[in-house]
C-alpha cells in the first residue's frame, strides 16, 4: 500500500493503464548530469505502463511545485560536487563603505522552470504525465516499489535529484523545519552507483521486466543544499 499520507483516501486512486510505443527504456531519457530540485508535493498519479515488448512495469508521477532549481555538477572522475548555489557576495561601491552592490559568488547553475523543463521534460512521458499534471508544477517519475521505501505527504518540502536529464528520480529528501531528511530510492546499496553499470548488470540478468533507474556518480550529501 501506498505511504503517501493524507487526509483523503488517497489508497483508492486508481491506477491508469498506459501503452508506450517501443520499448519503454528510462536509461534512454537520462543523457545530461540531472538537476537538483527544491519544492512542494502537491499531487500523485499512479500508472501501469506496457511497451510494445511487453514488458510492464508500475510507476509513481509525483507533481511538485519548484521553488528552488540547480543542475547537479560533477569532477572529471564523475563524483557529485557541490553545486553554485547561487550564493552572493556584498562588494563596495561608496566612499568608506558607504554603499554597496550584491554579485553573484562565480558563475551561477541556478535553472528557471522553463529552462529545467526544456532539459527533463520528454515528448513520450509528457503523453502519459500532461494531462495529471496541475498547473505549477512539474512531473517526476519512480518505481512504485521506491516510493514505498519511504513515506510522502502531500503538502510537505522535497529536495530531489533526477537521473540526467530525465524526469526520473534518483533521489529526495524531506525538509522539516529546516531539518533535511536523507532518504535514496536507489537504496543504500545503489547509493552512488553509475545508472550505467546497474543498467548492465540488468542487462547480464536477463530480467524480463522493464530497465530501473539508478544514480550518476557518487550521490553529494543533501545537507550540501543548505546555503
Amino acid at each position: 500500500m501506498s505511504r503517501i499520507y493524507h487526509d483523503n483516501a488517497l489508497q483508492n486512486k486508481p491506477v491508469l493503464d498506459e501503452h508506450f510505443v517501443g520499448q519503454f527504456s528510462p536509461a534512454a531519457f537520462q543523457g545530461g548530469f540531472g538537476i537538483l530540485l527544491e519544492g512542494t508535493l502537491q499531487d500523485f498519479s499512479r500508472h501501469t505502463v506496457t511497451d510494445t515488448m511487453g514488458n510492464k512495469g508500475r510507476w509513481y508521477i509525483l507533481y511538485v511545485r519548484p521553488t528552488k532549481i540547480h543542475r547537479r555538477k560533477f569532477d572529471s572522475k564523475g563524483n557529485e560536487i557541490e553545486p553554485n548555489f547561487s550564493d552572493t557576495k556584498k562588494v563596495n561601491t561608496g566612499y568608506l563603505m558607504s554603499s554597496y552592490k550584491v554579485e553573484q559568488k562565480g558563475e551561477t547553475d541556478i535553472l528557471s522552470v522553463e529552462e529545467m523543463k526544456l532539459l527533463i521534460n520528454k515528448p513520450e512521458l509528457l503523453k502519459i504525465s500532461e494531462k495529471h499534471t496541475p498547473s505549477e508544477t512539474v512531473a517526476f517519475w519512480l518505481l512504485e516499489k521506491d516510493v514505498e521505501k519511504t513515506e510522502l505527504e502531500l503538502g510537505e518540502q522535497l529536495r530531489v535529484k533526477t537521473l540526467g536529464d530525465s524526469p526520473f528520480l534518483f533521489s529526495q529528501a524531506k525538509i522539516d523545519s529546516g531539518t533535511v531528511t536523507k532518504c535514496n530510492f536507489a537504496g543504500d546499496a545503489q547509493t552512488g552507483a553509475s545508472w550505467t553499470d546497474n543498467i548492465m548488470t540488468k542487462k547480464s540478468q536477463n530480467s524480463p521486466t522493464l530497465i530501473e533507474p539508478r544514480g550518476q556518480g557518487d550521490g553529494a550529501d543533501d545537507d550540501e543544499w543548505d546555503d
